[in-house]
């Protein structure tokens, strides 16, 4: 019986965990990654070609992403969104090639849900912080619970979808 309440607590409270996402030294939410590409020869120039045939494929045509190249810079920008459930969640892909590497960037994460639209901050909120923030005039803990559940949930979610778009680039360029 002890064991089975101290797997029910666990389980509990990793449900509700706060979920923390990488920043920049603002403490801006912020996703990098600098990549030397196994080829490290390869001019800047080249490495973009094969950055915009994998944004043209990552991207298609037919979706919301906006894409604007600086080929004096050789710097691809990316304006779209990952539809997370109902929500969806704004960001910006900038991508510098230099000799032989290039940097990949999210940053401008924002939460679109039906019109209101908040920033993605650098941890998902607590019940506590919930409470705080409601001062009192919300006492339902559970409701508070399933808020910050579904908060947390988003934010794991808004978690894998931009590791994943950061590996799916770094896989391309990598090929040999």
């Amino acid at each position: 019986m002890k064991y089975a309440l101290f797997l029910f607590l666990i389980v509990s409270f990793s449900s509700v965990a706060q979920v923390q996402l990488p920043t920049n030294e603002l403490g801006q939410v912020q996703y990098q990654d600098l990549v030397r590409v196994p080829d490290s020869k390869r001019p800047a120039r080249q490495l973009m070609e094969q950055v915009r045939a994998w944004a043209n494929q990552y991207y298609p045509q037919a979706s919301e992403a906006e894409q604007q190249f600086d080929q004096e810079h050789n710097i691809l920008f990316v304006r779209t969104l990952y539809d997370i459930g109902k929500q969806s969640v704004r960001y910006t892909l900038t991508i510098e090639t230099k000799f032989g590497r290039y940097r990949a960037t999210l940053t401008d994460l924002i939460v679109d849900d039906n019109g209101r639209t908040q920033p993605v901050r650098a941890a998902s909120s607590t019940v506590e912080e919930m409470a705080a923030a409601a001062d009192k005039s919300l006492k339902n803990r559970d409701l508070l619970e399933q808020i910050v559940a579904d908060q947390t949930s988003l934010y794991q979610q808004i978690d894998k979808s931009c590791r994943s778009t950061l590996a799916s680039l770094k896989k391309a360029m990598t090929v040999e």
